[in-house]
């Protein structure tokens, strides 16, 4: 999940703003105020990381990409380069586990990256990347760009659930060049550091002594380093920093000389980027401080570099989950030949849901029951044609509403139909996905509209548990879901839909760029404060 992003110097958008998401999150506002660049800002992000383009930065327009955003210059605020561009998301780790440089699971992580051109002669920049832990104000760490990529460990990198090999991979490094000393930050570590510094103590001495007796032993026969293949590093340098932890963990020590201990040895420690994630390279430049091996066993050391790659892989994981349906749908065709592979969802226009449904007759059914929910009138009917053509099939629609059931042609009803079914499918076929789209109420009647807020009430709880971003202009549908948070104060069903489940924005545009405004939403299901003006007020507009 998504919790909230910040956008500055991207299309509408010049100073920063903050945009708070929900499992429901309802963007409204006027024509060309910035709605749209919310989503398309997502977008950007997944469509690069997407791309076949190994290491790109940041790819405003593909072949058959999700979405067109021109030039870098023409998706800047104001399309003047001297902007920097500037992505900060906020999501949930799905690592539900902790690690090695954290007691406990981490639930949220956000990164904020930053991007630039210094000209149209040169190329797109990354400017740096901060790490913010638990509160998204909570920075971490900030990584610059570093000319020390030959420093960076070579090997395979990993994030989400894949693997690339570096191979002709151009990576970039960044160096950390600043460190948090936030007492509560560091207050866990030093506390384990503390209750434990005896048994850390006596474990330095123990290595001290051990690589004494190899050092003494490979001064005696010089051939045995050549044979020592764990490339063990026994130098002056070595005892210099066993020497130092001893003496540090051989007295009482303060929060504070434990911070500026441990973050001293973090600045210029390097990490890696695959276009814009950081991801797992080796210790880079940094060397371990000797007792973080022991520290390692009680899940008590903190590496910025790795938290870095940790909230990396939150944001792929959430850029992965990330499922975009465009503002126009593919229109339906009479017949269709099937593929021969079974997609797993709708696709971004539409395009899959015929073999879709040809291949999982159980999404038909539960396809038709929310028709019928909804009112829409009608039934899906997918059926092959002719018996040898079996892979040559039509996805027909029952009309209900005539007292006996009609079979009509998909192309022979209402566009509106045609282009909510994606939607409708999308919705029941995801788990754990984040939808986004645009206008989804288009070609579509009030009521129905309203109805839509059902299925989303729905689509976020168990088993599906998706997340929706969706911009609208629909009054209707956020009436429904007001109405549905309204009656969930006389329910005990734990599914109903509660006020923090939605996040309702409202987009204004301005001379210094778009701003938005969060509309609070109380748990008698109404707003805390007046709407924005001209937002839903035409209507009384007519009436009075």
């Amino acid at each position: 999940m998504i919790h909230s992003i910040e956008i500055e110097n991207f299309k509408a958008f010049g100073q920063r703003v903050r945009i708070p998401l929900a499992p429901i999150t309802l963007i409204f506002g006027q024509n060309s105020a910035g709605k749209s660049s919310i989503l398309h800002g997502l977008n950007l992000l997944k469509q690069t990381r997407e791309s076949r383009e190994a290491g790109a930065l940041l790819l405003p327009r593909t072949e058959k990409g999700i979405v067109d955003l021109g030039s870098f210059q023409e998706l800047l605020f104001n399309h003047d380069l001297k902007n920097v561009l500037t992505f900060k998301i906020e999501s949930s780790t799905a690592f539900n586990r902790s690690s090695r440089f954290w007691p406990s699971p981490l639930k949220r992580t956000a990164l904020e990256l930053s991007f630039s051109r210094p000209s149209l002669e040169g190329e797109v920049q990354l400017n740096g990347i901060n790490v913010f832990l638990m509160d998204p104000n909570d920075c971490l760490a900030k990584f610059s760009p570093s000319n020390r990529s030959r420093d960076l460990w070579r090997g395979p990198i990993f994030y989400g659930s894949r693997e690339r090999r570096f191979g002709r991979l151009r990576l970039r490094a960044l160096e950390c060049s600043w460190v948090s000393k936030a007492t509560h930050i560091w207050e866990p570590f030093y506390k384990t550091s503390l209750d434990t510094r005896q048994e850390i103590l006596q474990g330095l001495r123990n290595e001290w002594n051990r690589l004494s007796q190899k050092k003494d032993l490979i001064k005696q026969n010089p051939l045995l380093s050549e044979d020592d293949e764990s490339e063990e590093v026994v130098d002056d340098q070595t005892f210099e920093d066993l020497r130092s932890s001893i003496s540090f963990y051989s007295q009482e020590f303060t929060l504070e000389a434990f911070i500026n201990r441990r973050t001293a040895r973090e600045i210029g420690s390097l990490i890696g980027t695959d276009g814009f994630i950081p991801v797992t390279v080796g210790r880079g430049s940094k060397v371990p401080f000797p007792e973080d091996a022991i520290l390692a066993q009680r899940q008590s050391t903190l590496d910025v570099s790795e938290v870095a790659v940790y909230a990396a892989r939150a944001l792929e994981n959430a850029l992965d989950t990330l499922f975009p349906l465009g503002p126009f749908r593919r229109p339906p065709e009479r017949w269709y030949i099937f593929t021969g592979t079974s997609p797993q969802d709708v696709g971004y226009e539409g395009d899959l849901l015929p073999d879709l449904l040809f291949r999982r007759p159980e999404l038909v059914e539960e396809t038709n029951r929310w028709l019928e929910n909804l009112g829409v009138g009608y039934a899906i009917k997918v059926r092959s044609v002719g018996q040898e053509l079996k892979d040559l099939f039509e996805v027909r629609l029952v009309d209900k509403r005539k007292g006996r059931d009609v079979e009509v042609s998909l192309t022979d009803v209402g566009f509106g139909v045609s282009q909510l079914l994606p939607f409708i499918v999308q919705s029941l076929a995801a788990k754990d996905q984040i939808i986004s789209i645009e206008q989804p109420e288009v070609h579509i009647h009030p009521r129905l509209q309203a109805d839509l807020g059902d299925l989303l009430a729905s689509a976020i709880r168990p088993p599906r548990n998706n997340q929706f971003i969706i911009e609208t202009h629909s009054e209707h549908l956020i009436l429904r879901i007001l109405r549905r948070i309204r009656e969930s104060q006389e329910s005990s069903d734990v599914g109903a839909l509660k006020a923090e489940d939605v996040s309702v924005l409202y987009v204004v545009g301005g001379k210094h760029g778009a701003r938005v405004e969060q509309l609070p939403i109380t748990v008698e299901g109404d707003f805390s404060r007046e709407w924005p003006e001209g937002f839903f007020g035409e209507r009384a507009k007519e009436l009075f």
